[in-house]
């Protein structure tokens, strides 16, 4: 798996293919292709065709129905939708409308997610996320859209520095890797980051200094 979609993300089908699509992910931003992240999904019917699909509104929090953070609903009649014209029942709180803005920093979002399994590729709050995957997710939330991968986030940076890592903000993205960027976290302040890492299972706080820092950089609403 090199990325995961959630409900109501749209991907674009380019080619079939002995029971395969090749498809782009719009939203997944990436250098393998100016159109979207590439791959491949299985035909068995659990895309949905919807060309008149714009949603409304967007997950924010751990609900009922078992939607991942980041799931794109539409509305009908006052009620949520998703793209096959589902109803969908959540809480109050849960979601808020598509480009308002959620005053939560990003590594406090993070932090809510303590102990997440990883997964390799994974986007889905529901059952694992990778490093970058994780910060997809969160700073989408946040209304700030960011590339897939760790490499491609530095950088599209607006600000990105390889400065220390002391000179970095509670909330900034903290890159690591040798050799090039692998490993991408949210900055905590006092020498600590959080991130979802393979070797410590899942979601957890780190030390800067333990991995192999490479820069820090900055979206914005910190």
């Amino acid at each position: 798996m090199v990325t995961e979609v959630v409900a109501g993300e749209r991907v674009e089908v380019l080619e079939e293919s002995g029971g395969w699509l090749r498809v782009v992910v719009p939203d997944h931003r990436s250098h393998l292709d100016p159109r979207g992240y590439p791959g491949w999904v299985r035909d068995d019917g659990s895309l949905v065709e919807n060309g008149s699909w714009s949603p409304d509104l967007v997950v924010v929090r751990n609900n009922r129905a078992g939607l991942p953070l980041g799931a794109l609903l539409g509305e009908d009649k006052g009620r949520a939708v998703l793209p096959d014209g589902r109803p969908v029942d959540v809480e109050a709180g849960v979601l808020r409308r598509v480009g308002d803005p959620i005053e939560i920093g990003g590594h406090h979002l993070c932090l809510r997610l303590l102990g997440l399994p990883y997964r390799w590729g994974g986007t889905d709050s529901t059952r694992g996320m990778d490093c970058s995957g994780l910060v997809l997710r969160v700073m989408q939330i946040r209304g700030i859209a960011v590339p897939r991968d760790a490499e491609d986030q530095f950088a599209s940076a607006p600000f990105r520095s390889e400065e220390g890592w002391e000179r970095a903000r509670a909330g900034d993205l903290v890159f690591f890797g040798e050799g090039g960027i692998t490993h991408v976290g949210f900055y905590l302040g006092d020498g600590d980051y959080v991130s979802a890492k393979g070797e410590d299972g899942g979601v957890s706080v780190r030390k800067v200094s333990e991995d192999g820092y490479v820069g820090f950089a900055r979206y914005g609403r910190g």
